[in-house]
């Protein structure tokens, strides 16, 4: 499976983006594989299906916990993919763009902030809840203009900045868990993607950072 341009807008394969949702989830449900890919569930439950016939994922089950994973197989494919987009799309000079932008800018900040909240007691976190939500709010914003060279090439990327408000609403409502909580696609959680996706993406391999 391939994929396919239209115009000037890139549109990933559903390959691409179920492979490239298990990569990034790392274990995980047709759920957290379809909030990645942006695709419905019963899509992903299918492509699945598919790339599981192919080596390239399997499902597994640990007590009542169960998921798939990417085999060997399927993160060669999925870098042989995103290899592929990353030339045919012309995204590639945004993408370099974005990478240093986002690692010079803004990465450094969202893990002060991050950090300092974690390491907090209950008591602090409750009285220093307002603070927090004002920096993620600085972010979301610095993240949603950060982004938009690359979401005019690749659409795939326009669920980051999407996904950082959607957690940060949820905060905002009360349900602090949404910060950097796991187990759901919390600020944190979404920045930690964006910044393995936009590597990966360009064939680079992830060291230090969020």
């Amino acid at each position: 499976m391939t994929t396919e341009r239209s115009d000037a807008l890139w549109h990933s394969s559903e390959e691409l983006l179920v492979l490239h949702g298990v990569r990034l989830a790392g274990f995980a449900t047709i759920q957290a594989v379809a909030e990645r890919a942006d695709l419905p569930a019963n899509v992903v439950g299918d492509q699945l299906g598919v790339l599981e016939g192919q080596g390239l994922v399997e499902h597994m089950a640990f007590g009542d916990t169960s998921g798939w994973i990417l085999t060997v197989e399927g993160k060669e494919r999925d870098t042989e993919l995103l290899h592929q987009e990353l030339i045919a799309s012309g995204a590639a000079s945004d993408l370099r763009v974005a990478l240093e932008d986002f690692e010079n800018t803004v990465n450094a900040r969202l893990v002060r902030v991050i950090t300092a909240w974690q390491l907090q007691s209950a008591t602090e976190q409750e009285s220093s809840s307002a603070a927090i939500l004002q920096e993620l709010t600085d972010l979301a914003e610095a993240l949603a203009e950060l982004m938009i060279p690359v979401t005019d090439w690749l659409p795939r990327f326009s669920r980051y900045p999407r996904q950082f408000r959607d957690a940060l609403e949820q905060a905002r409502s009360g349900d602090m868990h949404w910060v950097a909580g796991v187990g759901v696609l919390s600020c944190h959680t979404v920045w930690a993607e964006l910044h393995q996706d936009l590597l990966s993406s360009l064939g680079r391999e992830r060291t230090t950072g969020a």
